[in-house]
């Protein structure tokens, strides 16, 4: 990263206070705030001498610039320090115009004639700063124009979050005069090697690379053994065919142990038949949280009621009508055994302590809670809290420990039954829990409830991944083979099914297939089934399941430490690149380094790579075969390879992306004719 300073005043004009220049004080701003190049930019004019004074004493560039009024706002103008007999003769007349009245401002007319092309500037107007010049007003200049100055940190961060067609910068617009005794904090750091207009205005083309600081940026790290670096954002692996891009990428994926690697045609459908199962298997994978949180409820309930057997406790009714019917006929030759009073005596009631255990947890969470303590402590005092949780404690173990002393008891009066029992001839009565037995009776009933309510048609979740919409429904199962599915296992549910619709009977027949868990019984009342929509609303066609796929592994790459991509043009169109890929690649660059290997401009060029590797084979003599790897930033005039063979950047690119100068020419020709 490179901090600049693009907008700096030397001389006192009608448009500024007065203040007398200090050449001492701007070599001090420029060595005490470390910056790597700044741009004099005075109002509505340009002084060559003062200019060359300055730039033979300050060992940074130090670019020509001006700041013109132009339609009610500022602009400021910079250029290269080579272009300088030029630029003096367009500041002059620029002077001319409106040098000596701070009321009159260029129209974009005026401003044109006098710069003429565009293209040879880096054009940076004040955005959200007073005079701010509107975009709406300079329509022609604005296609030339890819950043915007801010006056603040926090102007800064906010456009660089929420404005998509122009970086943010931020400049001191310092007079830099002999009574300054404190330097602003107002620059700009930006992602380039070398320092010059063209790979200034590269990197400004590209909010990622720009930050107010340094550790904000990407930075390059060494990633092979041979000394290869990439970028801790994204990198992009250009060259011919066959000349090592595939190799490189697999070499680097060989270094991370936890690498998304998405080779060339992965994703591609080959058996549509075979694509659309594995699709939709996928799809139950991924939506596998969506089944569980609208199942969770549901399941509590089965997890309830799967022990309640009505059957039995019907069975255990009759047999203590029958045991207590003949005990009745056996009252007057009962034996001594049978006469005992522990004979009959019925055991303690066993208490659950679930509630209460549910209670202390809740008090516990409302004590440990700090996100929402302001609006618990207006209610409920820290105090009372506390004391709650020590009174319900105290009362669990009260709880506690009658039910040990019961239970104990229990053992006692079962043991000495028993021995009763089978010394008497007469008739034991069981011991039956008819409350239980009630209670299980209107579970059962409202179980079957709402399980009948779950196994309703319903949408239950939608979710947007770029055009595509990922639809959940519940629904009931139609059929055996839907249950077998869900099971993953070789499970037979024809007979099951036939009781689907007696919920209960259902569910017991599930409890019989010993292979099957208990705790998913509640997966087989509502099949849960996804499916995604493409823009138009209609299910996703075969490439389109591709597409689906690519967007869905780069959302879930950000899990890992590094993604590679080998040629994605070779499975997917450039609009789909262009709209879907690239917004996806960028903001995964912000969390995890990103390396693309492509021959294609929409994901070459329009991506504004933070770092560029080119490939290159060679085959020698002796038939070995060597690759060679240049490297360095996309702004870079040259890319240098490990042997320090160097090789042009523009070439390169212009080779790779576009087939070659001639071409691009060629094809820019027709676009600009067709355009008019």
């Amino acid at each position: 990263m490179k901090k600049i300073d693009l907008h700096i005043h030397t001389i006192s004009t009608i448009s500024d206070h007065a203040f007398d220049f200090s050449l001492d004080k701007l070599i001090e701003y420029v060595e005490s705030e470390k910056l790597e190049a700044i741009a004099i930019t005075n109002h509505n004019l340009f002084n060559r001498q003062q200019y060359e004074t300055i730039a033979a004493s300050i060992s940074i560039p130090v670019f020509p610039g001006i700041e013109v009024d132009v339609e009610s706002g500022h602009l400021l103008v910079i250029t290269e320090i080579s272009d300088m007999d030029d630029f003096c003769d367009k500041c002059s007349r620029v002077f001319r115009i409106n040098g000596g009245d701070n009321k009159s401002f260029l129209t974009e007319q005026d401003f044109i004639a006098i710069f003429g092309d565009l293209r040879e500037y880096l054009l940076i107007p004040h955005h959200d700063k007073t005079p701010v010049l509107s975009q709406e007003r300079i329509p022609t200049i604005r296609k030339y124009i890819s950043c915007g100055e801010v006056s603040s940190v926090k102007k800064f961060i906010s456009m660089k979050k929420t404005q998509d067609d122009l970086a943010p910068v931020l400049f001191s617009d310092i007079r830099i005069s002999s009574d300054i005794t404190m330097w602003p904090k107002r620059q700009t750091f930006i992602d380039v090697e070398e320092i010059s207009i063209s790979s200034i205005k590269y990197a400004l083309c590209d909010s990622t690379k720009v930050s107010v600081s340094p550790e904000d940026g990407h930075t390059v790290f060494e990633v092979l053994d041979n000394g290869l670096c990439i970028s801790t954002g994204l990198t992009v692996i250009l060259g011919k065919r066959s000349s090592g891009k595939s190799f490189t990428l697999d070499r680097i994926n060989e270094q991370f142990e936890n690498a998304k690697y998405i080779e060339q045609f992965d994703l591609l459908s080959k058996d549509d038949a075979a694509d659309q199962r594995q699709f939709e298997q996928a799809l139950r994978t991924q939506g596998d949280s969506v089944a569980e949180a609208f199942l969770s409820s549901f399941k509590s309930v089965i997890e309830d009621v799967k022990g309640i057997d009505l059957h039995q406790d019907e069975q255990d009714v009759e047999n203590y009508l029958k045991a207590l019917m003949k005990a009745a006929s056996e009252a007057e030759r009962q034996d001594v055994f049978a006469k005992c009073s522990m004979f009959q005596e019925s055991q303690f009631s066993i208490k659950d302590l679930k509630s209460l255990d549910a209670l202390i947890a809740a008090v516990d969470t409302l004590l440990r809670n700090s996100e929402y303590r302001d609006i618990i402590n207006r209610h409920l005092s820290r105090e009372s809290l506390l004391k709650l949780a020590i009174d319900l404690r105290e009362q669990y173990i009260r709880e506690q420990e009658k039910t040990i002393l019961m239970q104990y008891t229990n053992d006692i009066v079962i043991s000495i039954q028993r021995e009763l029992q089978v010394r008497s001839s007469n008739t034991p009565v069981p011991d039956v829990d008819f409350y239980q037995i009630l209670l299980n009776r209107e579970k059962i009933k409202k179980f079957i409830g709402i399980a009948k309510q779950v196994k309703k048609n319903r949408v239950i979740e939608q979710r947007n991944l770029y055009s595509y919409r990922v639809v959940a429904k519940a629904a009931p199962y139609e059929g055996a083979q839907a249950l077998q599915r869900t099971s993953r296992l070789r499970m037979v549910f024809s007979d099951a099914f036939k009781k689907y619709d007696a919920e209960y009977e259902y569910l017991q027949m599930l409890k019989q297939k010993e292979e099957l868990p208990a705790s998913e019984y509640y997966k087989y009342f509502a099949q849960i089934t996804y499916e995604v929509l493409n823009r138009y609303g209609t299910p996703a066609s075969g490439g389109e399941r591709s597409e689906y796929n690519l967007l869905q592994q780069l959302t879930d790459a950000a899990r890992s430490e590094i993604l590679l991509m080998d040629e994605p043009e070779s499975s997917f169109d450039n609009l789909f690149l262009k709209d879907g890929v690239n917004t996806l690649l960028k903001e995964l660059s912000k969390q995890i380094p990103v390396v693309i290997a492509t021959h294609n401009n929409t994901i070459g060029a329009s991506l504004h790579p933070d770092y560029l590797i080119y490939t290159e084979k060679e085959i020698r003599e002796d038939g070995e075969v060597k690759y060679h790897l240049y490297y360095g930033y996309p702004s870079n005039t040259v890319l240098t390879d490990l042997e320090e063979n160097k090789i042009n950047r523009k070439d390169v690119m212009l080779d790779c992306l576009e087939a070659g100068e001639p071409a691009y020419m060629d094809r820019r020709h027709s676009y600009e004719i067709l355009n008019d």
